[in-house]
């Protein structure tokens, strides 16, 4: 059985609380900024493919970022779920 000193245990303590510190840092970051942040990388995107600000085509462009977005993070957590329901329905 392993013992450690109080010393030992207020040191691998403090260890500790400095490693989870920036992963709790981290989980709190700020949905505008990373939303700005995604808006300038579209940008960037488009206009590097060309697509001229304030046009009906780069405006297609940055909806299409979006799109592939979304069908990226909904490959990444898919949502799995199960359950029991009953369906009345009218005609068809």
């Amino acid at each position: 059985m392993l013992r450690f000193s109080p010393a030992d245990r207020a040191k691998r303590l403090i260890l500790g609380f400095a490693l989870a510190l920036p992963l709790a840092l981290a989980a709190c970051a700020d949905p505008a900024v990373e939303q700005a942040r995604l808006e300038a990388e579209d940008h960037k995107n488009c206009v590097e493919l060309g697509f001229e600000p304030n046009t009906e085509a780069y405006g297609n462009c940055r909806l299409k970022m979006k799109e592939i977005r979304a069908k990226e993070n909904a490959n990444r957590s898919p949502n799995i779920g199960f359950g029991v329901g009953i369906g009345v329905s009218k005609g068809f």
